[in-house]
């Protein structure tokens, strides 16, 4: 691009970030109306990190603490929940905009430069967990953070700058920040794009960049250690295994990357790489491509609905396909794949991208606010109003605990509904008197709810241990529980004889824990 067109690059960018300013300014909040409990789980980390708790430390979390900490530190400076959550996307793309500009300047034309500023901001500001469904959720919002980070990382390593406008410092910190930032948002991702980055970046003769990138990423990581302390990795990496260890089954990994859903995408790329080999002096970003192909599959298995949004980025790159023309018939056939990649992710895209237009257009009167307070987080209010539960044919009881059956359901629908209700049962419990109880279930977020202290040292989703009963004054049973499974694993390790019952409810059993 020439400097008229890098102009209006970064005036569009300027614009885009403005308007997407004035609707989250106008929202007043975040509405949402699906995936309630990963939602109240995602609340309950911010509304952690803003009380001052460091996760991995003071409480256990599935997520890189980058992921929720920013919104934390936003509501210390008086947003509300929802607000922050909505403004710590907003700060992404901020922060990552000018890595667009350089990548878009140093490698692609102006038309795919466009597309990648479009594609670059859309992803972090989407208000969708992907897929096609017209939702509106925060939860997938760490995997939406971390394709928007990797997308500043694949151009680099694919393909070197075109003549003139190499800088290898500039390179190193568009490679290296993000990959640093990534290992605090979702490591995961992080992993799936080293191998490529490292031979990739080898294999096309800059060994220097690769050095670079590496001492800057090193030093971001290693001033997490002196402001978190060297417990804080430890920890981190027990999170990370007791959550993988404890993740519900679900698609195989197999099943994913053979899905007639990624195949074709998968093909499309192979076929690049085989183009890419055939040019001459392309061979390079051949085999990096190769490299990079086992790590997207990765990303795209741990990421909300499977979206294989590395198509979008390969897709634009390829279009813009930086470097002097070499071999026009083979370039031109690359191009078109580019385009098609571009095709088969389209939906997706276009459900992430207007996806902000669509919450700033719900009707207010049909939500209402979670939580005690100015939470900043509404749901519809039918949610709140209803839930129902699964039980099988015969009910039986689930299990014993105390010489009490427990009854064998769960509750299927309306968490929302469910939680709120027992969080007014436990307000106006005389035994607990505002004091949090160790919840024997997959996830307790009433204290925010009631807005009560958290228990301390528990955590906003149990994947094993007791965490936060060897403090804990009471022990509350739920008869229907999110997770029947959770609640009578925990339940096993706690000896019976050692809780007294003070109290029932049609909700809940809540014992006093003799110490």
């Amino acid at each position: 691009m020439n400097r008229s067109e890098t102009g209006r690059i970064i005036a569009l960018l300027i614009g885009i970030l403005a308007v997407e300013a004035g609707l989250i300014g106008l929202a007043g909040g975040f509405r949402f109306n699906a995936q309630a409990p990963q939602m109240l789980q995602l609340a309950e980390l911010v509304l952690r990190s803003a009380g001052g708790q460091v996760a991995h430390l003071d409480f256990s979390s599935p997520l890189g603490s980058w992921s929720f900490a920013p919104a934390g530190l936003l509501m210390r400076a008086g947003m509300s929940a929802g607000e922050a959550m909505l403004w710590a996307q907003w700060g992404l793309a901020v922060l990552i905009a000018p890595a667009v500009v350089w990548i878009a300047w140093s490698r692609l034309a102006f038309w795919p430069s466009l597309a990648l500023v479009l594609l670059c901001v859309t992803v972090p500001l989407a208000l969708v967990p992907g897929g096609t469904d017209p939702v509106l959720s925060l939860a997938a919002q760490a995997s939406r953070w971390a394709w928007a980070l990797a997308f500043l990382v694949i151009p680099v390593v694919l393909f070197p700058p075109i003549q003139g406008r190499a800088g290898d410092w500039a390179d190193a910190v568009v490679l290296g920040l993000p990959m640093a930032a990534l290992v605090m948002v979702k490591p995961g991702f992080a992993l799936a794009l080293l191998p490529a980055c490292v031979l990739g970046l080898l294999l096309s003769g800059r060994g220097r960049l690769l050095l670079r990138a590496l001492l800057l990423a090193l030093a971001v990581l290693a001033l997490v250690t002196l402001v978190a302390g060297a417990a804080y990795w430890p920890a981190y990496g027990r999170d990370l295994l007791a959550a993988a260890q404890g993740a519900p089954s679900g698609d195989r990994f197999g099943h994913i990357l053979l899905s007639p859903a990624q195949t074709l995408g998968t093909v499309s790329a192979l076929a690049a790489v085989g183009l890419l080999w055939a040019m001459r002096g392309r061979s390079a970003s051949g085999s990096t491509l190769l490299l990079l192909l086992p790590g997207f599959a990765w990303m795209s298995y741990q990421s909300a609905g499977h979206d294989a949004l590395w198509l979008a980025v390969l897709g634009v790159v390829l279009l813009g396909l930086p470097g002097p023309e070499v071999d026009p018939d083979r370039e031109r056939i690359l191009r078109s794949l580019g385009g098609v990649m571009l095709v088969l992710i389209g939906p997706v895209l276009l459900n992430l991208g207007y996806s902000p237009v669509r919450h700033a257009v719900q009707p207010a009167a049909r939500y209402s606010e979670v939580g005690a307070g100015q939470s900043g987080l509404f749901a519809p209010t039918r949610d709140l109003d209803r839930a129902s539960v699964l039980t099988p044919w015969d009910t039986r009881a689930s299990g014993h605990f105390a010489g009490r059956p427990l009854p064998d359901c769960r509750v299927a629908e309306g968490h929302l509904a469910y939680v709120t209700r027992m969080a007014a049962v436990m307000g106006a419990s005389p035994a607990l008197d505002g004091q949090m109880p160790f919840v024997a279930d997959e996830m307790a977020p009433q204290w925010w709810v009631l807005g009560w202290a958290p228990l301390p040292g528990s955590a906003p989703q149990v994947h094993g241990g007791l965490p936060g009963y060897d403090v804990a004054r009471y022990l509350l049973v739920p008869l229907c529980a999110i997770s029947p499974e959770v609640r009578d694993r925990i339940l096993s390790r706690i000896d019976p004889d050692s809780v007294t019952l003070i109290e029932g409810s049609p909700l809940y059993r809540l014992y006093q824990i003799d110490r």
